[in-house]
């Protein structure tokens, strides 16, 4: 039986058993996108979790870990051929991390040129303070003409937002961005072919558990609905499905 809700952006190895997390995540009829922060994690989680149907993992390298985990790029090199999907990557300039900007950027850049050279990819992208850079990147490799590109919990509202359209990049929001007038702002402008939903469970609400999990998902579709009409829930479906089954 196909899903029902889609989360477009969760790292379920940060749960207390991943391996459970994901049967009751089934049983609630929820589509995950799995993603990792390393190359490492990726290993572990792929093995472990290649038996769910729904549950698609990710090869990531997070953009905070790039300082002192730039050599594992090469397990990126080595493993990106197999790979349909990736994340979680991306820049982050927020004070802790930015002293790693250029690490961060070669790091990036590598792995989105990498993204071309194989079958199409769909991947969650991190751009903390750093969306012009981001883009930069993806364009100059024409990354969202092969790609689907998901800016996972975008907050620039300026006009990078419309260049990110422009570009063809997804969108997955979560239940933070839909409580924030900024998160609001930004989701009004953007396309409803465009739109997908996340959690960034553990991280947002704490979520540790399927039904939590499916409760926030709810929660995001209830209130997509409100701001975009009732349509939305139909169209997140089907746009999410095409990115992850």
């Amino acid at each position: 039986m196909l899903p029902i809700l889609f989360d477009m952006h969760c790292h379920v190895d940060l749960m207390q058993s991943m391996t459970s997390f994901c049967v009751a995540a089934q049983r609630e009829r929820i589509g995950i996108l799995a993603v990792t922060t390393t190359p490492r994690a990726y290993s572990v989680e792929i093995e472990r979790l290649s038996d769910y149907q729904y549950v698609k993992v990710s090869l990531g390298l997070h953009p905070q870990l790039i300082s002192e985990r730039f050599e594992e790029l090469s397990m990126i090199e080595r493993l990106i051929d197999k790979c349909r999907f990736i994340g979680e990557i991306g820049l982050d300039y927020s004070n802790n991390f930015y002293r790693s900007k250029e690490k961060q950027k070669r790091a990036f850049e590598k792995i989105v040129s990498w993204c071309q050279t194989t079958e199409q990819k769909t991947i969650s992208i991190h751009a903390v303070r750093s969306a012009k850079d981001v883009l930069d990147i993806l364009e100059s490799h024409d990354c969202t003409r092969n790609n689907a590109c998901i800016l996972h919990w975008f907050s620039d509202a300026s006009k990078q937002l419309e260049r990110a359209i422009e570009l063809g990049c997804y969108f997955s929001v979560n239940e933070y961005m839909l409580r924030s007038p900024n998160g609001l702002s930004i989701i009004a402008r953007i396309p409803n072919d465009r739109l997908l939903i996340e959690t960034d469970a553990p991280f947002i609400s704490e979520i540790k558990t399927a039904t939590r999990l499916r409760n926030s998902l709810s929660f995001c579709l209830k209130e997509l609905s409100v701001n975009k009409g009732n349509n939305i829930v139909e169209t997140i479906a089907r746009t999410s499905a095409a990115l992850l089954l």
